[in-house]
């Protein structure tokens, strides 16, 4: 069974869209989702959709930052593989399928999917290439091309790092040593959202900035107040 682990804050209008979605993906899986201290209707929103979820649900609270959020989910998931996924980012109906397939090789211990934003704009088209070009390269993986890693190997790492920004970066380093980390021919949809409010272009530069100083030994905490607390 694959455990889906996904963190939440303040995703009123957003987290029924996506539990619509899931109850359509095939395959054998829980959904876990972790609430950072949500302060809107995120919360009433999921209780209203809870009888109608085909899969088993669970609902958690855990101090707010995704890597703190994202390790108690895989604390309490049963299944034996996890997939990380955030509450924008949408996966085709077979994908769990060809995650279970892709983690038969003994020599993969996790991967994500190919990314693409859900906006025809050319702009985040060409983000998405180079974003997919770079993982091929580098076999990274950002939040927004979802994650899955089997769970005995999560442990081992020792989950993800309490930090506020580029856990994810940090996670696939560490996990990189232990066997391969798989991009897989399996499209995950990613809103558009975050860069609409933000600014494509300035989302853009401070990523790839952020990216490129931390490689140089800059800590993530260093990105807070660009990032994370706009």
């Amino acid at each position: 069974m694959i455990s889906i682990i996904t963190p939440i804050l303040n995703e009123e209008g957003y987290v029924e869209t996506f539990l619509v979605h899931l109850n359509n993906v095939e395959g054998d899986f829980e959904l876990i989702l972790v609430d950072g201290g949500s302060t809107d209707g995120t919360i009433e929103e999921i209780q209203g959709f809870t009888s109608n979820f085909r899969h088993r649900l669970e609902l958690l609270e855990a101090q707010k930052g995704r890597g703190n959020q994202m390790n108690r989910g895989a604390q309490r998931a049963r299944g034996d593989i996890l997939l990380f996924l955030h509450v924008d980012s949408l996966i085709n109906v077979g994908s769990l399928r060809k995650i279970e397939m892709e983690m038969e090789d003994a020599t993969t211990v996790g991967g994500g999917f190919t990314q693409r934003f859900n906006d025809p704009d050319i702009f985040l088209t060409l983000v998405s290439l180079l974003g997919n070009f770079r993982t091929r390269l580098t076999s990274t993986f950002y939040g927004d091309f979802g994650f899955f890693i089997k769970k005995e190997m999560f442990e081992k790492i020792g989950g993800y790092d309490d930090i506020p920004f580029l856990e994810d970066v940090e996670f696939c380093r560490k996990a990189k040593k232990f066997g391969k980390l798989k991009q897989i021919d399996c499209k995950i949809h990613t809103s558009s959202r975050r860069y609409i409010s933000k600014g494509r272009m300035k989302l853009s530069i401070v990523f790839i900035l952020a990216v490129l100083m931390n490689a140089l030994g800059f800590r993530p905490e260093f990105f807070r107040k660009y990032i994370v607390d706009k």
